[in-house]
C-alpha cells in the first residue's frame, strides 16, 4: 500500500546542563508525546505528558516515564478518561501526588489525588465548570495562591490568558484578563521562581500553534498584572539533537538541572494513516 500522508507530531527533549543540546525521548509506538512535566515524587523524578493516540478519536491519555539518570524508560499510561487530556499539571503537596489535567472536552477542571502508584487517581476538586479551559498552571507565592488558566476562542490560536486568586476557604476571585496576544498568552509551563524573582512561560502561536516557547518576567502579580519578555527558545536558537526539522515547540518545564521541552516536525506515519481512513468505531482498538 503507498501512501504520502505526512502527519504533525510532537516528542519531547530533554538535557541536563544549559551547554548540552537536547536529546530525544523516545515516543511509544502508540502515540506520541507533548506538553511535558517533571516532577519529584518519593525520590525519584517522574515525566507526565500527553500521549496522543494513533488509533482512537478521542486523542489524548497521560503518560509517564522515570528519569534513569542517562535517558528515560518506556512510557506507560497514568490516566485514560473518555475524554482528551493533555497538560498534565503535576504537583506534589503534604507528601501527596497531585495533578491537574487539561480536559476543555469535559467542560471542567479538575484536580485529581494520586491514589496507588501509578494509575489509581481520585478526582479530589474541581475548580471550574462548564468552561473550556485549558493549560492550567497554579502558583503559590507569599501564602496566596493564584491559578492562570487560558480560555480559548477556538477560533485559530486566539483566546485570553485569565489569573484567579483563591482564597483561604477556597473561594476564586473574579478574573483578571492579562492578555489576548497570541505571541505569549497561552501558558507553555510551571511558573518560575529563581533569585527572587518570577518568570511566566508561554506558548507562541503567532505564525503556527507552537511556534516557541516565551518567558516572561513578572512584574505585578495581584490586583493589577504585569510583565515583560526576557527570553525566548526557538528551533532556530536550540539545539536538539534529531534528524527531523524541528518546527516548533511550545512547552519547557524543569527539576533541579533537568529540562524538557516539546518539539514538532512533520513525519510520514503509516498507523496514522490507517486511523484516518476509519469511520467514527469509537475505541475500536485501545492504543
Amino acid at each position: 500500500m503507498k501512501y504520502k500522508a505526512r502527519y504533525m507530531h510532537w516528542q519531547i527533549a530533554y538535557r541536563t546542563s544549559p551547554e548540552e543540546p537536547f536529546k530525544m525521548v523516545p515516543n511509544p509506538e502508540f502515540a506520541w508525546a507533548a506538553d511535558p512535566f517533571l516532577i519529584k515524587y518519593e525520590e525519584k523524578i517522574y515525566l507526565f505528558a500527553e500521549l496522543f493516540l494513533y488509533k482512537s478519536e478521542r486523542n489524548g491519555v497521560i503518560g509517564y516515564c522515570e528519569f534513569m539518570g542517562d535517558h528515560f524508560s518506556e512510557w506507560k499510561v497514568t490516566m485514560d478518561e473518555h475524554w482528551h487530556l493533555s497538560y498534565p499539571n503535576v504537583f506534589v503537596c503534604n507528601g501527596r501526588l497531585y495533578m491537574c489535567p487539561e480536559s476543555y472536552q469535559k467542560k471542567e477542571v479538575s484536580v485529581y489525588e494520586l491514589q496507588k502508584f501509578p494509575n489509581q487517581w481520585r478526582q479530589a476538586e474541581t475548580l471550574f465548570t462548564n468552561v473550556q479551559y485549558v493549560d492550567t498552571t497554579f502558583l503559590q507565592y507569599e501564602g496566596e495562591q493564584y491559578i492562570f488558566t487560558f480560555s480559548p476562542t477556538f477560533k485559530g490560536d486566539e483566546g485570553t490568558l485569565l489569573l484567579y486568586k483563591r482564597g483561604t476557604d477556597g473561594t476564586l476571585s473574579e478574573p483578571l484578563e492579562i492578555t489576548d496576544d497570541v505571541s505569549c498568552s497561552r501558558p507553555g509551563g510551571n511558573i518560575i521562581k529563581e533569585k527572587g524573582k518570577l518568570y511566566r512561560v508561554s506558548q507562541d502561536s503567532t505564525h503556527f500553534y507552537g511556534d516557541g516557547i516565551v518567558f516572561s518576567e513578572i512584574d505585578a502579580l495581584w490586583p493589577v498584572y504585569r510583565e515583560h519578555v526576557v527570553k525566548r527558545m526557538t528551533p532556530q536558537n536550540q539545539q536538539v539533537i534529531t534528524k527531523n526539522k524541528v518546527l516548533g515547540m511550545h512547552t519547557y518545564n524543569r527539576c533541579g538541572k533537568l529540562e524538557v521541552i516539546d518539539v514538532r516536525y512533520y513525519e510520514p506515519s503509516f498507523g496514522e494513516y490507517l486511523a484516518a481512513q476509519r469511520t467514527h468505531k469509537v475505541f475500536l482498538n485501545k492504543y
